[in-house]
């Protein structure tokens, strides 16, 4: 994936009361191409975080009317994962207030500021940042993905079962439950061979293995027509569609099966 570089887009929130280093900072921070809102209070930069989805915070430790500390863990509190970047005159600000990883901060600048070390920190601030978006937007698709997916797979006309490498059923929809009689957690891990005769097991098992060592198959994406066994113990005529897919090391399997039991008869086999 690759990550673009801030624009003109990327907003910054400065929070520092000293007029000088704010101006500074300001320069700084605009000639680098970025958006920047100042706040001289600790109420105030609450007050814009609330209102605004800054991609990144300057806040300064000392406030005229907060603990910067206070203020940081609001914002924190606010806007989970924003990277917040503390100022400090402080030597050591880890001796006052213990790690600021553990409090939420990106990271922390002593002053005086060094307007390198600034800009370094900043864009690697907004990477972050931008990663993180990114990382959102994936699982956000991913989520529709899969209720997409589990709309169509329950409420699907065809059975649909799903099994593992070894053969085991880990899914399958309520089409399969009526087709078969087995609840989903009835035929949890039982193995496939459960709903076919017993004619069938021993090719099923040799098939499997077959596929596992060499990669080779003659049933998969193809759609044949067999007999299904039904937890009462019925026979009945079915076509069944496989497909195979790879997580990892091991493939799985997804079964499409249509009862066609009102279609002329066919003979045993």
């Amino acid at each position: 994936m690759t990550i673009s570089s801030p624009t003109s887009s990327t907003t910054i929130l400065l929070v520092d009361d000293e007029p000088d280093i704010a101006l500074t900072l300001q320069d700084l921070l605009k000639s680098e191409g970025h958006q920047i809102d100042v706040a001289s209070t600790g109420t105030a930069a609450l007050e814009r975080i609330n209102r605004h989805p800054y991609d990144a915070v300057l806040l300064d430790i000392r406030l005229p009317d907060m603990d910067g500390l206070l203020v940081l863990e609001d914002m924190v509190r606010i806007r989970p994962g924003l990277p917040i970047i503390i100022l400090t005159g402080l030597t050591s600000l880890d001796s006052v207030a213990g790690p600021l990883e553990e409090l939420g901060a990106f990271a922390y600048l002593h002053k005086p500021i060094n307007q390198a070390e600034v800009k370094k920190t900043v864009r690697q601030a907004l990477r972050v940042q931008t990663l993180a978006k990114h990382m959102r937007q994936a699982h956000q698709a991913l989520l529709e993905s899969d209720i997409r997916f589990q709309a169509v797979f329950h409420t699907a006309t065809d059975a649909i079962v799903l099994a593992d490498h070894t053969g085991r059923i880990m899914d399958w929809n309520q089409a399969a439950e009526r087709m078969f009689g087995y609840t989903k957690d009835e035929i949890f891990g039982k193995p496939l061979t459960i709903i076919m005769p017993e004619r069938y097991r021993e090719t099923h098992t040799q098939g499997l293995a077959h596929f596992k060592t060499t990669g080779e198959t003659q049933v998969l994406g193809k759609t044949i027509t067999l007999y299904g066994l039904r937890k009462n113990g019925e026979e009945f005529p079915i076509e069944l569609s496989l497909n195979s897919w790879t997580t990892g090391h091991d493939p799985s399997y997804s079964g499409f099966i249509r009862d066609i039991s009102s279609r002329q008869p066919m003979s045993h086999g």
